[in-house]
């Protein structure tokens, strides 16, 4: 990991695993329920089986299972709860005695070690460790995964309110800040489940190309009505507070 990766963002904490990457949220339902249920299923299925590695399960059987918004995106079968809430890969060696499975994944181990989503570019480590800290599920981080530049703007609405920049390691406004934060996030969540397009791409050219329509950074016809929920609810939590 290169020194503009030093902060990890694929499992940083209990409850904040990402499996974005792994193409979660290729699925068509990305609800939290939805979501919850396909990596149940996953769990359920590959820790229950006396397959090693689980070959039953595979992409061929999920795409009769389940409804995908990019048919071509492959969505890795080995993804599910890594412990009660916390999703990661069940194939990695960590979750299996030191054994690596991953090869038995189209992306295979080494793509799975090295490589590293728009949102490791896009956002600082103060900006990382914000997204990290104030998220209060695995969910909302993900959508702040998914789309960096809605978190930094929802970031920079929080602290034009509070009148200072957010500082993670010393705030003292730790709970408004928890609200906003994870309110805003599942307001883009449930923007995003409204639209059947791609919500996540792999580099940070292709990124900037599809979701230039979607990102709340720049105003829309797509988003302009979620960009206005978002700034209303943020007033009146911060109306509530004062």
């Amino acid at each position: 990991m290169n020194a503009s990766n030093k902060i990890s963002l694929c499992q940083p904490a209990q409850g904040k695993g990402c499996c974005v990457c792994c193409g979660l949220f290729n699925c068509a339902d990305i609800s939290l329920a939805g979501l919850e249920h396909f990596l149940s299923d996953a769990t359920a299925e590959i820790r229950y089986s006396p397959v090693a590695g689980n070959i039953v399960r595979n992409f061929e059987s999920l795409q009769k299972q389940y409804t995908f918004r990019e048919t071509t995106t492959y969505v890795c079968p080995y993804m599910g709860f890594i412990d009660s809430n916390t999703p990661g890969c069940l194939m990695h060696p960590v979750v299996n005695n030191g054994i690596d499975r991953r090869d038995c994944s189209l992306f295979g181990k080494e793509i799975c070690n090295d490589y590293f989503c728009p949102a490791y570019t896009l956002l600082d480590d103060r900006l990382k460790k914000i997204l990290i800290r104030y998220t209060d599920n695995w969910y909302t981080y993900s959508i702040g995964i998914i789309d960096p530049l809605s978190f930094i703007w929802i970031v920079q609405l929080i602290e034009d309110k509070l009148g200072e920049p957010i500082v993670p390691e010393k705030s003292t406004t730790n709970s408004i800040v928890v609200t906003l934060v994870n309110r805003s996030l599942m307001m883009v969540a449930d923007f995003f489940n409204t639209v059947p397009v791609p919500v996540f791409y792999y580099s940070e050219p292709e990124y900037h190309l599809h979701m230039r329509e979607l990102s709340l950074n720049q105003s829309s016809s797509l988003n302009e009505g979620v960009r206005d929920t978002i700034k209303n609810a943020i007033s009146a939590v911060f109306n509530d507070y004062s």
